[in-house]
């Protein structure tokens, strides 16, 4: 897996998909919740580019699966000294990996692979001792994840990525796909996946009342900007995909920050911004309310899930109806035609004793990863992609060699 790409970060890259690797991975992380330690066994940075090493087999300092990662990571002897050295693990190469493959779906295999990337990080945040590990603040790294180029956005240079948990350059890629591939080909098995893995993500914050020190706005923005193309592109989507389902998803990441945000956002001031982000931003979720209640109320295929969005949006519309006429009463009382982010900040945080919201149940709650009976059918097709491929490249030496054999006979 390590030596699965090798490219210049400068370059367009272009990576040949693994999908038999990809797969061996999957097999190692999901049968086998011991193997978090492997993927966490940190090592000196290398450049492989230019000085390809061939790694040796370590054997961690206490058995495995005795101690969270963190643990077994920290109490390893082999870790640099030099505090400039920068470290890395399986893991970090994985999610590089996983920021190439993911930026073209188009290509069958390309979505094989994506798909099989998100699927090892769904398994790899429901495991209890990779979370700890992810969210280590003891344990940092800079994560150099690859971004599509995108016009209305400017290139970032990689020396500037801070040292940050593992979780962040999760939560970062799972941010990127979202907002790269809002197209026509709608990859909606993807984004369910991603926004899954965050969700479970929020709920190990929610849990262990992990402050994480995060961007949070970017995730916002993100999800609602996909809440804003779901309800542009309705009826195409609609005649493909049970838009619903995702769209619940997305509302109920924003109720898990509503209802539980106090235990695992890093501030006050973070709770302050989300409600900002949700008022500047009522517009969309105005639109997702009428759409939902439109659909509900009449009797067709999507009935039930569009009443599911309608029930999920009750929080949100309520800090909607609740702050905006105090903002708007605020800007008549003190004639200003355009307030300031600091003075809507404002007006949020002396208006909090006067909102009421409702208790939703089962909010930090998810279904767990199960391969069978759901994942059965790609599987089978996957092993089936991956033999062909297999027989194909062996057919194609042993052609190769004939030829060759062929060529030398007639010479002698």
């Amino acid at each position: 897996v390590g030596s699965m790409f090798i490219a210049d970060v400068d370059e367009k890259l272009s990576v040949q998909t693994n999908e038999a690797i990809l797969l061996a991975l999957y097999e190692a992380v999901h049968l086998n919740r011991n193997f978090i330690t492997v993927l966490a066994q940190s090592h000196p940075e290398i450049d492989i580019a230019v000085t390809p090493t061939t790694p040796t087999p370590t054997t961690p300092t206490t058995p495995l699966g005795t101690t969270p990662p963190s643990l077994d990571v920290m109490n390893n002897p082999e870790l640099p000294l030099d505090p400039n050295l920068q470290t890395s693990n399986l893991l970090i190469t994985f999610l590089k990996y996983a920021s190439i493959v993911m930026q073209d779906t188009k290509d069958e295999h390309r979505l094989n692979s994506a798909r099989l990337c998100l699927i090892i990080l769904t398994c790899i945040a429901e495991d209890q001792y990779a979370d700890a590990f992810l969210h280590d603040d003891n344990i940092n790294f800079r994560v150099s994840l690859h971004r599509m180029p995108m016009r209305h956005r400017k290139k970032t240079p990689g020396k500037n990525i801070p040292s940050r948990p593992l979780v962040c350059a999760v939560l970062d890629l799972m941010v990127e796909f979202i907002v790269t591939h809002m197209m026509k080909e709608f990859p909606m098995d993807l984004y369910l996946r991603c926004v899954q893995i965050i969700h479970k993500l929020l709920c190990y914050q929610k849990k262990c009342r992990i402050r994480l020190h995060y961007t949070w706005r970017e995730l916002w923005s993100a999800v609602i900007n996909l809440l804003k193309f779901l309800l542009s592109n309705e009826t195409a989507l609609l005649a493909k995909h049970n838009i619903f389902h995702l769209a619940l998803l997305v509302v109920n990441l924003f109720n898990m920050f509503i209802t539980y945000g106090d235990t695992f956002l890093p501030t006050s001031n973070s709770y302050d911004e989300l409600y900002y982000e949700i008022v500047r931003m009522h517009q969309v979720f105005d639109n997702l309310y009428c759409m939902v209640l439109r659909v509900s109320t009449n009797t067709g295929q999507w009935k039930e899930a569009a009443s599911k969005v309608t029930h999920a949006l009750v929080n949100i519309r309520a800090i909607i109806n609740h702050f905006n006429p105090k903002i708007e009463s605020y800007a008549a009382v003190n004639h200003i035609s355009q307030l300031s982010e600091e003075q809507v900040l404002e007006v949020v945080r002396s208006n909090y004793d006067t909102l009421t919201l409702k208790l939703q149940d089962g909010l930090d709650q998810f279904e767990r990863y199960s391969e069978q009976p759901k994942e059965a059918a790609f599987f089978k097709e996957l092993v089936r992609s991956i033999s062909l491929n297999v027989r194909k490249n062996v057919s194609l030496n042993t052609l190769s060699q004939d030829v060759l054999l062929k060529e030398f006979s007639t010479i002698s």
